[in-house]
């Protein structure tokens, strides 16, 4: 093979990559894990399921419709060692269309956490979705 066939072949892929990320046919939210934050004592989650099913990526899931979901966290530390239970929490979550929420897992007292979510807009989404 040689490097014009390397090329088209790169952009091929390239387009079709694209083409797929940008073909969703109605508004989406997703879900990330929050970075690390000292200040605010907070740590990142694992997104381990979405509505009982497993997540591709623990750091991300990929886009989901608008409305209620289970959404399970884990949050495990190398340097304490949790129950099952304390290290995981399942949150009912309503959400809004074209909106990214991140989850951080917060400190509390001791090695007790507690699951914090902030939000903000989809970009994207909300140029496709809702122009006004």
């Amino acid at each position: 093979m040689n490097i014009r066939h390397i090329a088209v072949l790169a952009a091929a892929l390239a387009g079709t990559t694209a083409a797929l990320a940008g073909s969703f046919d109605s508004p989406w939210a997703m879900i990330e894990t929050a970075d690390k934050s000292e200040v605010r004592k907070e740590f990142p989650i694992a997104i381990t399921q979405v509505d009982g099913k497993s997540t591709r990526d623990p750091r991300q899931t990929d886009p989901i419709a608008p409305g209620k979901h289970t959404i399970t966290v884990r949050f495990t530390t190398g340097r304490v060692t949790q129950s099952p239970a304390e290290e995981q929490r399942e949150l009912q979550m309503d959400l809004e269309a074209c909106t990214l929420y991140r989850i951080a897992a917060k400190r509390t007292t001791g090695t007790n956490w507690e699951p914090k979510v902030y939000s903000e807009p989809l970009g994207e989404c909300r140029k496709k979705f809702q122009k006004k």
